[in-house]
């Protein structure tokens, strides 16, 4: 397990703004950050990986904030939290042989999680697909 200063010192700028964002989200819905807010996270950073590979799947803010809004936190669809996803992340990022978790390593956590194949599903959105397009992008 991680605590917070080593996810701090191994993230880049863009990870650290996407997961400062994706708490903002979830904090104002009053919900834990989930996949959703971490997507949240991820559009409102902009400039990372993460982002620009959204907004390739067409997954918009208003879409996903409506899942905030439709879909309750209380659903078994949100069993993975923050903390699992930052795992999650640091595994990808160690699996691939970077050094640094990226926005892109925290969009790989949420479409590996078959947790999300719901939200995913909302968003017209193939997760395995996406997945493998990512890490094609990045070179894996």
């Amino acid at each position: 397990m991680m605590n917070n200063y080593n996810i701090q010192r191994i993230c880049t700028s863009s990870a650290e703004r996407a997961l400062l964002f994706a708490k903002e989200e979830a904090k104002s819905a009053g919900h834990d950050v989930d996949a959703r807010h971490l997507m949240l996270g991820l559009l409102r950073e902009g400039k990372g990986i993460g982002a620009k590979h959204l907004n390739h799947m067409r997954v918009s803010a208003e879409s996903v904030r409506r899942l905030v809004d439709d879909v309750p936190n209380t659903s078994a669809y949100f069993r993975v939290g923050l903390q699992a996803h930052l795992e999650r992340a640091f595994e990808e990022c160690m699996r691939l042989g970077h050094d640094f978790i990226g926005s892109e390593h925290l969009l790989l956590s949420i479409l590996e999680d078959g947790d999300n194949c719901e939200l995913f599903r909302r968003l017209n959105v193939n997760p395995a697909a996406e997945r493998n397009n990512l890490l094609h992008l990045i070179g894996s």
